[in-house]
């Protein structure tokens, strides 16, 4: 076990794998589900699986794009098959759909477009002020004491995160609709970049749309509160190791219909501009928490 705080924060090598998906015929993948303190399978999850179906059947293209919709529910005790549809594979790109099943009903779909490599014109949105991450706290500690605090477990994470001015994930501090965390896996993951690209479309997921309920004084967790996401989208533009730090700049620009978004601009420890993100999901808040 490499050497860390407190190994008990993590369970990298358990979402590394569960990301592996098996082949199980042609062009078709069965990955395994885990529990997350919800009885529905994390929407992360599928979204790191589907990239990692679609990648599979492309050789010497990277994806710079994929958009996804999340369709029905799905159980985490059961597996997830991965269907994936070769659309088109051009001069310079290619397009897979990917569809996700369970019990033979379709939860979840997704495209994605690859790209071989290319020069060209380059500029980015510029990286606000950048702290050291290495300076700030982790916020697992904090987590994990919170969670003996309520009496529920503790779910380990596959990554460290920390944020700066007193803020986590889970909240911003100051009540506005935005948030900066720092991301890295806690030990080095390897040089297969399939699966960097994985977890970090699994982790795109992690967070995300809290940042639309700053503003409006709700905190995850509150059993008024159903939240769900609804579809998801990630550009990546550079290169980038998930085990190196990556800073998500996240802002929600709207909540409106019982629906929220935010985006996500993110960097690496330099200042990179790597990826971009955007996620709408559902948010309501019932009356009492048995509606």
């Amino acid at each position: 076990m490499p050497n860390m705080a407190d190994p008990s924060f993590y369970n990298t090598a358990t979402i590394l794998e569960l990301l592996r998906l098996k082949p199980d015929g042609h062009d078709r993948y069965v990955g395994q589900s885990h529990y997350m303190g919800s009885a529905n399978v994390f929407g992360g999850q599928v979204l790191g699986q589907s990239l990692y179906a679609a990648t599979a059947t492309v050789e010497n293209r990277r994806p710079h794009s994929m958009h996804a919709l999340f369709l029905l529910r799905g159980n985490h005790r059961l597996p997830i098959t991965y269907e994936v549809e070769r659309v088109r594979d051009g001069g310079s790109f290619s397009t897979r759909r990917v569809v996700a099943f369970q019990e033979d009903r379709r939860i979840f779909v997704m495209s994605a477009s690859f790209q071989v490599e290319e020069e060209g014109y380059s500029h980015q949105k510029s990286v606000p002020a950048l702290v050291d991450p290495e300076m700030l706290p982790s916020s697992l500690p904090d987590w994990k004491q919170r969670a003996a605090q309520s009496a529920r477990p503790f779910e380990p994470v596959p990554v460290d995160f920390r944020a700066p001015s007193g803020g986590d994930l889970f909240s911003s501090q100051d009540g506005m609709p935005h948030k900066q965390v720092w991301m890295r896996a806690p030990y080095n993951i390897g040089d297969d970049v399939s699966m960097h690209e994985a977890l970090f479309a699994y982790m795109s997921d992690y967070g995300l749309l809290w940042t639309a309920l700053e503003p409006h004084g709700i905190r995850v967790g509150d059993p008024r509160l159903q939240i769900a996401s609804l579809d998801h989208a990630i550009w990546f533009h550079r290169p980038f190791r998930m085990d190196e730090w990556l800073r998500f700049e996240m802002e929600s620009p709207n909540a409106s219909g019982g629906r929220g978004l935010t985006l996500a601009h993110v960097y690496d420890q330099k200042g990179v501009l790597v990826a971009t993100l955007a996620q709408e999901g559902l948010i309501r808040m019932h009356e009492n928490s048995k509606a």
